[in-house]
């Protein structure tokens, strides 16, 4: 008789509700700032259309959403359910959460300096004409926006748009995943006029070189973009601990 061996991959799987998968993609859109503060939620009953569900369900997720402090409900002529934007008190559990940490961090930013730099290279090779027209598109925007939220929006936008265009459905979810992990702790950086000119001659620098098909400039320019920033959140770390 064949007796099952233990298998070390193997692992418990918690039971989830349905509530906590629209959950999840509430967060994730708030998260990667497709839903930016301010911003108003369609109603209750809009919701569990969009997300074919019951209102039951989708109350128990906008529940989750509030209980971890990313929305608010509003009552009254004006009221409805708004997006939360980040308090000091976030600000400041994310850079413990890091410091706490550290070492995963750091893996994450290596992780991405591989992944986005060769997605660069595949964008040259693979990118049409309609799709840099959308890349210059949402550079030129950031071009004349100095909200830090919006500003850090078109940002996502961009990077999520070159996973896109890669041509390659693993690197699009690997840079979905990144973001994800990494725009938290990106709100840890201050955004001023000095900040906001870098990052946009960053993009525009990029995006130059995609359009004239140059696979090594595109390559060293996210490179540099991407160890630019981790030194800057690690020395900001460093100087406020």
């Amino acid at each position: 008789m064949n007796q099952w061996k233990s298998v070390d991959t193997f692992k418990n799987i918690d039971a989830k509700k349905v509530s906590d998968y629209i959950f999840e993609q509430l967060q994730e859109a708030i998260v990667l700032k497709e839903l930016l503060p301010g911003e108003q939620l369609p109603p209750e009953r809009e919701l569990c259309k969009i997300f074919n569900t019951s209102r039951d369900t989708m109350r128990d997720a906008i529940a989750v959403l509030k209980e971890e402090g990313l929305i608010e409900q509003r009552r009254g002529a004006k009221g409805g359910t708004f997006i939360l934007p980040l308090t000091t008190q976030d600000i400041e559990r994310t850079r413990t959460n890091v410091l706490n940490e550290k070492e995963n961090y750091l893996k994450l930013f290596e992780f991405r300096n591989v992944i986005e730099p060769e997605v660069v290279r595949l964008v040259v090779q693979n990118v049409s004409s309609q799709e840099l027209e959308e890349l210059n598109t949402i550079v030129e925007k950031m071009k004349n926006e100095k909200n830090r939220e919006e500003f850090r929006s078109l940002d996502v936008q961009f990077h999520l748009m070159l996973g896109k265009y890669s041509d390659n459905l693993y690197f699009e979810q690997a840079v979905r995943m990144i973001r994800l992990k990494v725009n938290p702790v990106l709100d840890i950086l201050p955004f001023n006029e000095k900040v906001y000119e870098k990052n946009y001659l960053e993009h525009k620098q990029l995006l130059k070189a995609i359009e004239n098909g140059d696979t090594k400039e595109a390559h060293q320019i996210m490179v540099n973009h991407i160890s630019s920033t981790t030194n800057n959140l690690f020395e900001r770390l460093k100087n406020t601990n």
